[in-house]
């Protein structure tokens, strides 16, 4: 249905048979709509924001999601799919799809990939998308950060190195936490600052966004729809796709 009503879309149905001679069963379905994909390479910044949801219906699975951000900083849907679980095999399966829909120019044009670390995420991006580049979401390394670190003071000064401008405003954050605790700052440090502190992330990608709200509003765009039975809900979310690029 897809392909007969969104001519040049990609669609790719993978089913299982879990017993001899029986009949396959929907394992999971990957979608990108030809106007997002056309919309992605014509109008988007090269950012594209990956994060998994649960399905909250009777049979489970989770909702891989792309969304990448358009001229104005809005978020722009880009593809999405419905998996029995989200791994690292799943992640691989969603970024090779997404990849043959509209990776042409990633050798020229690489993108910015921002996530917030989901179970396989990384290994896979790093698997099947090497060029890119990759910032975490920040406000799920703080989460991460408090609950190691309880000090008061610690949350501002890691927002203050994280958008630090310049390197030498992000080491005056850096040793502001490292007077406040040595522990969290050698913590920090085993991360790369380029995937966290905007001063040292790619300036080629012309983008601010150093969490993945912008992915996060589309879930919350979604959530009823994540209550539906799977392939009843594929028109929802496509119905929900068109509404976003229409408004």
């Amino acid at each position: 249905m897809v392909l007969r009503t969104n001519p040049g879309s990609m669609a790719i149905l993978r089913s299982e048979v879990t017993r001899l001679g029986g009949l396959p069963h929907f394992q999971r379905i990957f979608i990108c709509l030809e106007a997002c994909k056309r919309g992605f390479l014509t109008g988007c910044r090269p950012v594209v924001g990956l994060d998994g949801c649960h399905l909250k219906g009777p049979y489970g699975g989770v909702l891989l999601a792309a969304i990448s951000v358009e001229a104005n900083m809005g978020y722009f849907p880009l593809a999405y799919a419905i998996a029995e679980i989200e791994n690292q095999e799943t992640w691989c399966w969603f970024l090779e799809h997404l990849k043959e829909a509209v990776g042409r120019d990633l050798e020229i044009k690489p993108w910015c990939i921002i996530s917030d670390r989901q179970k396989g995420l990384v290994s896979a991006i790093q698997e099947i998308l090497p060029s890119c580049t990759h910032r975490c979401c920040c406000h799920h390394i703080l989460q991460n950060f408090q609950k190691r670190f309880k000090q008061t003071g610690l949350r501002d000064f890691f927002w203050e190195a994280a958008k630090a401008p310049n390197a030498q405003e992000f080491q005056i954050a850096m040793s502001k936490i490292r007077a406040e605790s040595g522990e969290a700052y050698e913590w920090l440090n085993l991360m790369e600052a380029s995937t966290w502190a905007f001063h040292a992330m790619d300036k080629n990608v012309k983008c601010e966004h150093i969490t993945s709200n912008f992915v996060e509003s589309f879930n919350a765009w979604i959530d009823e729809e994540r209550y539906v039975i799977d392939l009843v809900s594929l028109s929802f979310y496509q119905c929900t796709v068109i509404k976003i690029m229409v408004s």
